[in-house]
């Protein structure tokens, strides 16, 4: 069996495309996510921008230049108190080869980052009966910390949602503010 070679970059808004388009093949599904419609491209070419202000967004591609996941962070909550938080995403192509470690991959490289930037916990929201994920999660060693039941109707059936967390960080009593990503991918 070959292996599949691939690099992790930073996102660019050139990628919006590729990113709407794997994701948009989830969308149908009752299963991954709680999307209804896919956003048009420019929500995406948006999404990277902004996030890149705050937080990584990172790309997985094959040595064709082909996009076969992606990964990216936003705030947990508004509030100031859970700044060192980050809520995950992190989605492959239904076409990305299977077993070849480039969701481990991804996490890893996102991980590393957000540890330099000052972040102290990765959390995920998986629709609850998204097995390959929990599976996932747990292999990286996620705890399950919260279950929502019937919290969101899709495909008519509800659904319920499990929060899953990571401690990537060590803990002071008055931590710094993170810092943004420019800081630690360009720091000057």
């Amino acid at each position: 069996m070959n292996k599949t070679q691939y690099k992790i970059r930073l996102a660019n808004e050139n990628d919006a495309q590729a990113v709407h388009d794997i994701y948009g093949a989830y969308v149908p599904l009752d299963y991954i996510t709680f999307t209804l419609d896919n956003p048009d491209v420019e929500y995406y070419r948006q999404k990277i921008i902004l996030t890149l202000e705050d937080y990584p967004f990172l790309i997985a591609e094959n040595n064709l230049g082909e996009v076969l996941g992606y990964v990216y962070g936003s705030r947990l909550r508004p509030h100031d108190a859970y700044q060192w938080n980050v809520e995950w995403t992190i989605v492959l192509s239904p076409d990305a080869p299977k077993r070849q470690g480039i969701a481990s991959a991804l996490y890893r490289e996102f991980a590393n980052i957000l540890v330099k930037q000052g972040y102290r916990y990765i959390y995920g929201v998986l629709v609850d009966t998204n097995e390959v994920s929990f599976a996932f999660h747990k292999s990286l060693g996620f705890e399950e910390v919260g279950h929502f039941a019937n919290a969101g109707f899709k495909l008519g059936a509800w659904r319920g949602i499990t929060w899953m967390v990571k401690e990537i960080g060590t803990f002071a009593n008055e931590p710094q503010t993170p810092l943004k990503l420019s800081q630690v991918l360009h720091p000057d």
